[in-house]
């Protein structure tokens, strides 16, 4: 009888060491969603679209990456099966917005025009901006 017993605690304890290693699996399958919905809405935002979307190449097999421009906003969708997959119909997902970024300047080189930069008519670098004073005594703390 107690072979019996022992048994079914054994299969039971197989369950539940299935069922928390699964949503560890899960978890850890959202915190990777997040960090490349955030990563592809950053490299949207400054308009590498092929970057954004390549960005599921590292993640596991079946994953969605969905760019959208809306506007000022990108969006990017991730989706991503948990555990390789093993449980059908069940994804992880993750949203991330980000702001479009302006164009890229140009070259910080010389101006071509001959204008004057940050340096005086002489050559010399302008008047020095004296530093602000910092008050005597310990630096305050902030409250919490």
């Amino acid at each position: 009888m107690a072979t019996v017993e022992a048994a079914i605690a054994l299969g039971a304890l197989v369950l539940v060491f299935a069922v928390v290693l699964g949503g560890l699996g899960a978890v850890l399958a959202r915190i990777r969603c997040v960090d490349a919905a955030g990563e592809a809405a950053r490299r949207a935002a400054r308009d590498d679209l092929v970057g954004a979307r390549g960005l599921a190449e590292g993640l596991p097999a079946g994953t969605d990456v969905e760019v959208v421009a809306e506007g000022d906003l990108v969006r990017v969708r991730v989706r991503v099966p948990p555990l390789g997959g093993a449980l059908p119909g069940f994804r992880v997902s993750a949203e991330a917005v980000a702001a479009r970024e302006p164009a890229v300047a140009g070259p910080t080189a010389a101006p071509a025009d001959g204008a004057p930069d940050e340096t005086d008519a002489g050559g010399e670098p302008g008047p020095e901006v004296p530093a602000v004073p910092r008050p005597a005594g310990p630096p305050e703390e902030l409250p919490p």
